[in-house]
């Protein structure tokens, strides 16, 4: 049998090294998204649509951990943008009404689809001017938006259509107003 060569087998080391590494961020983001849904269950009341959206949030977490990057960054930074429109409403509904948003057992009410779209806007704004001084400013803002409406749609989402739309739409009107303010700010 022939001696191995040195250099290949530096190369295999290296590249398993960074397939491991790029293997437990991604499970990091599943253990993530698995937290954020028991949190999720703790401040409101959950229906289907809500393990979709948990489930949802755990692939794009995994599958931008895994790709790396301005991806992974961005993930990140969406999830902790995410975290306002996720726990608003519960806090909201409870100092309005002397409850929180599990009890609202017939939908939600007018004050957590508000409280859904203007959480989601105002992140989205900061989303977008972060993502202007990121690298990749693109894959960075798509990752960012995308794991904000997720962690964001865990709470809102449970107020029906109302309260997701509210979230997305208010994320994307936010990020784009954010951007737009930034690169104003930058050639000005």
């Amino acid at each position: 049998m022939a001696p191995s060569d040195p250099t290949a087998t530096a190369r295999r080391r290296a590249r398993f090294a960074y397939e491991v590494a790029h293997a437990s961020t991604a499970l990091r983001g599943v253990a993530l998204a698995g937290g954020l849904a028991v949190l999720a269950l703790g401040l409101h009341r959950t229906s289907q649509a809500t393990w979709i959206v948990a489930g949802a949030l755990a692939v794009a977490l995994a599958a931008l951990g895994w790709r790396g990057g301005a991806w992974r960054r961005g993930a990140l930074a969406g999830v902790i943008a995410g975290l306002p429109p996720l726990i608003a409403p519960s806090l909201v509904f409870a100092l309005s009404n002397g409850g929180h948003c599990a009890m609202c057992e017939d939908g939600a009410s007018l004050t957590c689809l508000f409280t859904c779209l203007g959480t989601g806007s105002l992140v989205g704004v900061v989303v977008g001017a972060h993502a202007v001084a990121d690298r990749a400013p693109g894959p960075f803002a798509s990752a960012a938006i995308a794991s904000a409406a997720l962690t964001g749609m865990l709470a809102c989402g449970t107020t029906g259509i109302g309260g997701a739309l509210g979230v997305v739409v208010g994320l994307m009107a936010g990020g784009v107003t954010g951007w737009v303010v930034a690169m104003r700010a930058a050639h000005a």
